[in-house]
């Protein structure tokens, strides 16, 4: 039988419950200014609906035991869909919030609607399995893809796929009878993933600042991202910092992310003197098989060299300079509470992270 749907009036009590964790019912119209009887309406409704669980007592010794409420992760799952420009990632998260598991693949060379939709589909059913989460209990998906997307979840353009005026949203809803949400780029979904359930959890607005195979900023004031007419505001790798610098896929020269994102470095890695690198990082471009940008950056900053001398140090530090003033920007276009660091640039990258908050 399908879940009930979430009135806006009940909403805001699940919301409550599951950026807490389990409460006791009495606190949770005193965390929502709301009336004790409204409340409690809501949470009948919820607990019939099973969206809402009794998971425990809480004691302090005087009166009745309070009963903890959570919200149900077996109810079912949500689903995150990334269609990259190459690969596909997808994952699923219980109803709680909680992160069951994710997977990437690389896309097919089927690059037609029905080609894409089928390999989400093998992967999405795949995870679902390992949980014995059935394609009726998915209870929304969240698709990203790096193109612009319109008001109604339909991919405007998307070079890398050859998609125009592809209605996604529609796609994915009728395929598995959901919600669906379509936004232009995987960074807006991590934006408001931290705003949701990490860094940004217990502030009013935060800038996500993307560095990986490209460069963005999302911004997330009280749980509403901004994202403009195509659902691309943010796309801060296309201001210039360098003119005259390498070439842009936009057009332009010296953009923030044709100097500095995840492809552009490994690039200019490559064109380093070979003598010039430290061995590890060396051994990897020498050996055969297809040298990923992500590797070649992670190698060369672990082994970044100590003298300021060396062309690979120069390289890492201008990085440095390049994208700390992208995020310098974002602060000053947002004025935020919180600056996230995401993407693979940032991932176990003490020695960037150090640089960028130093700068």
């Amino acid at each position: 039988m399908p879940l009930s749907r979430v009135s806006p009036t009940d909403w805001g009590v699940l919301q409550v419950v599951h950026r807490l964790g389990a409460t006791p019912q009495h606190k949770l119209a005193t965390h929502m200014g709301r009336q004790p009887s409204t409340v409690n309406g809501a949470v009948k409704r919820l607990l019939s609906s099973e969206w809402l669980a009794r998971v425990g007592q809480m004691t302090n010794g005087r009166g009745r035991p309070a009963i903890l409420l959570a919200v149900n992760r077996t109810v079912g799952c949500f689903a995150g869909v990334d269609v990259a420009a190459k690969d596909l990632h997808c994952a699923l998260v219980a109803a709680d919030g909680t992160l069951l598991e994710h997977a990437s693949a690389r896309l097919s060379r089927d690059h037609t609607t029905s080609g894409v939709m089928d390999q989400i589909d093998l992967n999405l059913r795949g995870l679902m399995s390992r949980y014995d989460f059935q394609p009726g209990q998915l209870l929304g998906i969240w698709a990203g893809i790096n193109s612009p997307v319109d008001e109604h979840g339909v991919v405007v353009t998307s070079a890398a796929l050859g998609w125009h005026a592809v209605p996604l949203r529609g796609l994915l809803a009728e395929r598995y009878g959901c919600d669906v949400l379509v936004q232009g780029g995987s960074s807006v979904m991590h934006a408001a993933a931290e705003a949701l359930l990490g860094a940004g959890r217990n502030v009013e607005s935060l800038v996500y600042f993307h560095a990986g195979r490209g460069i963005s900023a999302r911004f997330v004031h009280r749980g509403q991202a901004l994202t403009g007419a195509t659902e691309r505001a943010g796309e801060i790798g296309h201001v210039v910092v360098a003119p005259g610098g390498a070439k842009c896929a936009c057009g332009n020269h010296g953009c923030l992310e044709a100097v500095s994102s995840g492809p552009a470095i490994a690039a200019a890695i490559r064109k380093l003197p070979r003598r010039d690198l430290p061995a590890p990082l060396r051994d990897y471009l020498r050996g055969s098989g297809r040298h990923e940008a992500e590797e070649i950056v992670r190698l060369a900053f672990k082994h970044r060299p100590r003298g300021a001398r060396s062309p690979l140090a120069r390289l890492l530090s201008q990085v440095t300079s390049y994208l700390a003033m992208g995020a310098a920007m974002a602060v000053g276009a947002y004025d935020p509470q919180v600056l996230v660091l995401g993407g693979y640039l940032f991932t176990d990258n003490q020695s960037l992270r150090k640089g960028v908050h130093a700068a």
